[in-house]
């Protein structure tokens, strides 16, 4: 019982710690919530922590090329199942969460961190999943893989071997909206509705696979991902998100909702951002242009 209990001190300790080494790089740039970050220098110390687990967003062959030691690939828009989300909201089923993340062993007790090709809306599209689903002690690696090689820190072929373990998923409904949700406020006062895709897409120049029609939902305004990231695509500091967001008439107190072409990756990247600006007072619509799109019956806009 001793032992057992001394263990799970060892546990604690750990994420105390590991908590503010993430938050110590990212506090410089006046983040309400650095800790949501963690920087490249300080995953390299607690890489090889047991309660550790890593995870890559990318797409399986480019994961495959490289990566960091110890990463399990979760590709990103595997979480994103139109069925799941046309039916409740959800990215992906309960069911289908804690199969994925179970298998990547990961259970309540783990520290996630997340990371990408450098881009960006990869990993917080895993990071927003993982949330929505109830795990909290999830951090994203600011500049991702791209910052990690432009540093000369290690990388391998490798896949890890990965013990099982029990992930329960505990949904979050409120995090994400719906079709139906959308058709009722979408011209509601007290909502902003954000179009994060390119300026060529929310005119309909651009019609990317997956989309129906171009153009974009009646109202939205459009603030592109990109304005919220810096050198490497690290995030910008938080008067640099604070400013891009206030010319788009979004306040601390705005009700937004963002969209982009599958419900998570770009609209999750803006949601990420405003989260550690602490604008908390933001959801996906998780059909996004995807799903609304595919019905000739919906208005757009170009």
């Amino acid at each position: 019982m001793q032992f057992a209990q001394h263990g799970w001190f060892l546990k604690l300790l750990l994420a105390a710690v590991i908590t503010l080494s993430g938050a110590t790089a990212s506090a410089g740039q006046n983040y309400a919530r650095p800790e949501l970050l963690i920087e490249t220098e300080e995953l390299a110390k607690i890489l090889n922590q047991p309660n550790v687990r890593l995870l890559d967003a990318v797409e399986p062959a480019s994961y495959q090329r490289a990566h960091i030691a110890g990463a399990v690939n979760i590709f990103y828009l595997d979480l994103a199942r139109l069925d799941e989300r046309k039916k409740t909201g959800f990215p992906l089923s309960q069911a289908e969460a804690e199969k994925v993340f179970g298998e990547a062993g990961i259970d309540a007790g783990t520290q996630v961190i997340v990371y990408d090709g450098g881009e960006g809306p990869s990993a917080s599209g895993v990071w927003f999943v993982l949330d929505f689903f109830g795990h909290k002690n999830v951090k994203v690696l600011n500049g991702g893989f791209r910052k990690w090689l432009k540093e000369n820190r290690p990388v391998t072929q490798d896949a890890p071997t990965v013990e099982k373990k029990k992930f329960t998923a505990k949904p979050s409904p409120e995090r994400v909206t719906t079709r139906a949700w959308m058709e009722k406020n979408l011209r509601a006062k007290d909502v902003v509705v954000v179009d994060t895709r390119s300026f060529n897409e929310y005119i309909g120049k651009d019609l990317r696979p997956g989309a129906s029609r171009g153009g974009h939902l009646p109202g939205a305004v459009h603030l592109e991902w990109t304005k919220f990231s810096d050198k490497l695509n690290t995030f910008k500091t938080a008067d640099q998100i604070e400013k891009a967001l206030n010319q788009r008439g979004i306040t601390k107190d705005t009700k937004v909702v963002t969209y982009c072409q599958t419900g998570i990756g770009r609209s999750t990247d803006m949601a990420l951002a405003m989260k550690l600006i602490g604008y908390d007072n933001v959801v996906e619509y998780s059909g996004s242009w995807e799903e609304w799109s595919a019905d000739p019956r919906l208005p757009i806009e170009k």
